[in-house]
């Protein structure tokens, strides 16, 4: 009796653990169906040519650009032309849905354009490889993506082949080295799945050392300080002044404050231009749409009051 009912058991144990390898087997069927079907998936943005750029100055030419989402029909920029010289700096502004961030996906090539072409120095995008152009660009972040490794690994994503001093030294200009000397195990830290361990300017000065470490000649930056407090938001702009010198300077950004100093301020509205110049100049005019929204962050919670 005693062996039977080990067999028994035994035997329940196997059709048991059967069950779950059956159930495993066809969850793992169910996602390489998935996964095969993202491999299928054409790419998008095709290579039409294996151009490459060299010493770029960094003008930048819209002309009559025109975007249309395939989802749902929308046109975003309609008709849109803006020239950037070679190491100017401009802002952007706008209210949400101005088409601000398609501004800064078609100049990375992350969308092909409806109508129209977007020159660098004169030279067409489409016809510059995708690897080769956004060597040319160094792209900072609202949000910044790091990887579970080291800082030291993290901030050398910026550019690949640098050696150690070259990331300690883009580190100190981004004053990372302000945080990082005081864990325990300085830059072999590793940082978590997204960047978790790190707060969020943190994680910003991570972002501007890739920038400083690459040293593109085009630079866009993407709200590189909207959710920050008062002593990062000092760090981090300092970082900045030493990023953008000599570049051509790209800043989205909702709070003004931020932007005085730029060559231009570029102000969108529904994929149109409707004011340019520079920041006194924008605040004089009485009825446009930057010395309201300039009203609304410098004195609109006083005039409430």
């Amino acid at each position: 009796m005693i062996l039977l009912q080990t067999y028994f058991v035994r035997l329940g144990d196997n059709l048991w653990s059967f069950a779950g390898i059956v159930r495993t087997y066809y969850d793992g069927i169910a996602n390489a169906q998935e996964m095969a079907l993202i491999f299928d998936t054409p790419y998008e943005i095709v290579d039409k040519s294996i151009k490459v750029v060299k010493n770029v100055k960094g003008e930048v030419i819209f002309d009559n650009v025109t975007y249309i989402y395939k989802n749902n029909n929308n046109k975003v920029l309609d008709n849109f032309s803006l020239t950037i010289s070679a190491g100017q700096k401009i802002a952007i502004v706008g209210s949400s849905g101005a088409g601000k961030t398609t501004f800064v996906r078609l100049l990375m090539r992350l969308f092909n354009l409806t109508s129209g072409k977007i020159t660098i120095d004169g030279i067409d995008i489409s016809k510059i490889s995708q690897q080769n152009l956004r060597e040319q660009i160094a792209f900072v972040p609202q949000d910044p993506v790091l990887f579970h490794r080291t800082l030291m690994e993290n901030i050398r994503y910026g550019r690949r082949d640098a050696t150690d001093e070259e990331v300690l030294n883009a580190a100190h200009l981004a004053h990372c080295d302000d945080f990082i000397d005081q864990l325990p195990f300085k830059y072999e830290t590793y940082v978590g799945e997204r960047g978790v361990k790190l707060s969020g300017g943190e994680r910003q000065r991570v972002a501007i050392a890739r920038a400083i470490l690459k040293n593109a000649p085009i630079l866009i930056l993407d709200e590189a300080t909207s959710s920050l407090d008062s002593h990062s938001e000092a760090l981090i702009q300092d970082a900045l002044i030493k990023l953008i010198k000599g570049k051509t300077t790209i800043v989205i950004a909702h709070r003004l404050s931020t932007i005085r100093q730029m060559d231009r301020i570029i102000v969108l509205e529904k994929g149109k231009i409707i004011e340019d110049g520079t920041h006194e100049e924008l605040l004089n005019k009485k009825s446009g749409l930057y010395k309201k929204l300039w009203d609304l962050q410098a004195g609109g919670f006083k005039n409430r009051i």
